[in-house]
């Protein structure tokens, strides 16, 4: 047998009808010698990567005190494997390729009768998966390949039997809004990463505000009195960054202005945090999508670390500009246009082309469960996968939201 050696952990995070985090879907796969990750197959292989990584990492690691949903082969139903997963922590997504079976029905008949929580995943209300409805607590609904009249149907036989409802890969406002009028309980999507983009609107003064601030910060001739005038106009950034600052340093003195506030923080502390603190103030838009700029921002510069790049601050900005179209609702090249950046940033944030472009590649590829992405030169996906867990920890202590 194969030995494996990477263990790869990427998160989704589901979100309830206000938009708060509800819980996380983990993907874990393994990762061959080469410099591409490739799902390992096979029940055996993926009890073998599953047990690995809860034994290497542990949840508390990965979500905190959130559920983690967990992808089960048939084979990891078995219960032989129950006591490495503890009930209270877990949510058992049944995938829509298995086959329903005695050996099936007995397995989730016994995992009920143990307190665990299971979901159905990617249903398509098959009727051959129907019986599986009465072992279900969550059933995942994807409303990509659902059409509107069976998703109205179903939907309600499904609540009049209790059953609390997922709506898998919504990808608009729309979906999300319409999803909740027909009365799904939790979402999960592209929305949430990267929401719609309006093109045609001028932004709103706050966030023409916001874009030049975050155009300043990241301006090599960047001067610190003009800085904190843009700053000190907004009374919400302000205040935010005047709070930050406070918690954040053991100051000296006390502060008397922005300007003294600003000095005080240094500018490279200001490169990697005010943008998060100025775009956390965009507050139509999910708190998870701030977490995922600076999970990828602190992985980008972790990764740029273990490369020995001079410049980790630049595979910082990458990351966390990543999500800046997501949060300004702006094509994401009509923002950098707007912003005295690279042509290396730019390419890696247009084209995810060149060394940046390959870190932000993998991080996006490792939130997503992804397995076709190149690994940065030189760096394993163990390697990754530890990276992204300190990075999930950073954000997590950050206390910026």
């Amino acid at each position: 047998m194969n030995k494996l050696v990477d263990v790869f952990v990427g998160r989704q995070p589901i979100l309830d009808r206000e938009m708060n985090l509800f819980a996380y879907e983990l993907l874990f796969r393994g990762n061959s010698e080469d410099n591409r990750a490739l799902v390992v197959g096979g029940d055996s292989a993926s009890a073998q990567v599953m047990l690995s990584a809860f034994g290497d990492i542990g949840l508390p690691e990965v979500v905190g005190d959130r559920r983690a949903f967990i992808n089960f082969t048939e084979g990891l139903l078995n219960p032989e494997y129950e006591a490495f997963f503890p009930r209270r922590h877990i949510v058992i997504e049944v995938l829509e390729s298995v086959e329903v079976t005695p050996h099936l029905i007995a397995s989730l008949q016994h995992l009920k009768q143990k307190g665990f929580v299971i979901a159905l995943d990617d249903y398509v209300f098959n009727p051959a998966l129907e019986v599986l409805e009465d072992y279900a607590d969550i059933i995942k609904v994807d409303i990509l390949e659902v059409g509107p009249k069976p998703l109205i149907e179903h939907t309600a036989k499904l609540r009049a039997k209790g059953i609390k409802l997922l709506a898998e890969k919504v990808e608009t406002k729309e979906q999300f809004e319409y999803c909740k009028k027909l009365g799904f309980d939790y979402f999960q999507g592209y929305f949430f990463a990267k929401p719609n983009i309006v093109q045609g609107k001028r932004l709103p003064a706050n966030k023409l505000a916001i874009l030049e601030l975050l155009s300043r910060v990241y301006d090599p001739d960047i001067d610190l009195r003009r800085l904190s005038e843009l700053i000190s106009r907004d009374l919400t950034m302000s205040q935010k960054l005047l709070r930050f600052v406070s918690s954040n340093l053991r100051m000296q003195r006390e502060i008397s202005s922005i300007h003294d506030a600003v000095l005080q923080f240094g500018l490279q502390r200001l490169k990697s945090w005010t943008s998060m603190l100025v775009i956390s103030g965009v507050d139509d838009k999910p708190l998870e999508l701030f977490k995922t700029a600076l999970i990828r921002a602190k992985f980008c510069e972790l990764v740029g670390a273990r490369l020995r790049e001079t410049s980790v601050d630049t595979y910082f900005t990458v990351g966390l500009f990543s999500s800046l179209d997501a949060v300004m609702d702006v094509e994401m090249k009509s923002l950098l246009d707007k912003m005295n950046l690279c042509q290396e940033v730019k390419l890696a944030l247009l084209e995810r082309r060149g060394k940046l472009g390959v870190v932000l590649d993998a991080v996006c590829g490792l939130e997503k469960g992804a397995t076709d992405f190149a690994l940065p030169n030189g760096v394993s996906g163990k390697e990754l996968s530890t990276l992204y867990l300190q990075a999930m920890r950073f954000a997590e202590e950050a206390k910026l939201f």
